[in-house]
C-alpha cells in the first residue's frame, strides 16, 4: 500500500521529538521498511511541501531512498479542479488531498484535520474504480498499514 500524509501530520509522523510522535511511529516505520510507500504531488501539495525547507528536502531524500513516489502534477492538478467543481460552496479545504489520491488510486490517508474527513470518504468526489480510502490518525490505526506494496500499483506515478 500507499500513503498519503497530510502535511498538518507530518512532524507527528517523522519528528521523533514531536509530543504525538508515538502516535504516528508506526507509519514512518513502515516507510522506512520499504513497506509503503509515501505519495506526493500536484501543484498545490508540493507548494505546500516548499513553505518548510527542512520537509521539501526529507522527501526528496526519501524519494531518492525509493521510499516516496511522486504522482503525475497534470494528473493530480485535473482531478483537484474536477473536485474543486464538485465541493464549491461547502466546507472542504482539501480538494488537492482528494485529487492526489484519486490520481495514485491510493486507500489510505495520514491526517488530523477531521473537517474534511466526510470529503475524503466521499466516494461521488472520486473516479469510478477508485479504492475506499481508510484514515490513519492514531496509533489504534496500525493494523491499516498493510505489508509490502509494490510500486508498480500506485497510479501515475513519475
Amino acid at each position: 500500500m500507499a500513503i498519503v500524509i497530510d502535511l498538518n501530520v507530518f512532524p507527528c509522523v517523522f519528528d521523533v521529538q514531536s509530543e504525538r510522535h508515538a502516535d504516528f511511529a508506526p507509519v514512518k516505520a513502515w516507510i522506512e521498511r520499504r513497506e509503503g510507500f509515501l505519495i506526493y504531488g500536484g501543484s498545490k501539495f508540493k507548494d505546500e511541501l516548499l513553505q518548510s525547507y527542512r520537509r521539501a528536502r526529507f522527501v526528496r531524500t526519501l524519494r531518492d531512498a525509493g521510499c516516496a513516489v511522486e504522482i503525475s502534477t497534470l494528473a493530480v492538478d485535473t482531478l483537484e479542479a474536477e473536485v474543486r467543481a464538485k465541493v464549491k460552496g461547502t466546507k472542504c479545504n482539501d480538494p488537492h488531498i482528494i485529487a492526489l489520491l484519486a490520481a495514485a488510486k491510493c486507500a489510505l490517508l495520514c491526517s488530523w484535520d477531521k473537517e474534511s474527513f466526510p470529503f475524503i470518504k466521499d466516494k461521488s468526489l472520486y473516479p469510478k474504480g477508485s479504492p475506499k480510502v481508510r484514515i490513519y490518525t492514531t496509533l489504534r490505526n496500525a493494523a491499516l498499514l498493510k505489508t509490502k506494496c509494490e510500486r508498480g500499483s500506485i497510479a501515475n506515478a513519475l
